[in-house]
């Protein structure tokens, strides 16, 4: 995916290694509980916890770091988030012209997915996992 305010030396890098992916945000409500829209389909899901990165210039300053859960998915590039985003400022999407750079408003998920072998002699991990936690795949 590439976009204007592509950056990959500032920011969250998204390798397409991991799932929940790290996506971009679209647009972002002023309402309680906040609905967020992705540039993408997400891989996130109902009760996943994610974290938001958002630039100044995106607006929303507020919503910055904030972790939140999810509580619906109208989409699979939609979700609402159990923070009340109705006194935040209103979330903008930055009109830049090249050579400007700037970094994306991301979202990510948080967590490790606890599911593979805890030694050598292959004995089960324990099988309490987070949530569309991250899972690590193979390229």
């Amino acid at each position: 995916m590439s976009t204007p305010f592509d950056r990959y030396n500032f920011g969250l890098f998204n390798s397409g290694t991991y799932t929940p992916t790290i996506v971009d945000i679209a647009a972002i409500t002023q309402t309680n509980p906040a609905l967020v829209t992705t540039t993408i389909a997400n891989t996130f899901v109902i009760g996943q916890q994610v974290q938001f990165f958002i630039p100044p210039q995106w607006g929303m300053r507020q919503l910055q770091a904030l972790k939140g859960y999810i509580i619906t998915q109208p989409s699979n590039t939609q979700f609402t988030v159990n923070i009340d985003t109705s006194q935040f400022d209103a979330f903008v999407v930055p009109v830049v012209f090249p050579p400007i750079v700037i970094d994306t408003a991301q979202v990510a998920g948080i967590g490790d997915q606890n599911s593979g072998t805890s030694s050598p002699g292959g004995i089960p991990a324990n099988p309490n996992t987070i949530p569309g936690a991250y899972q690590n795949q193979a390229p």
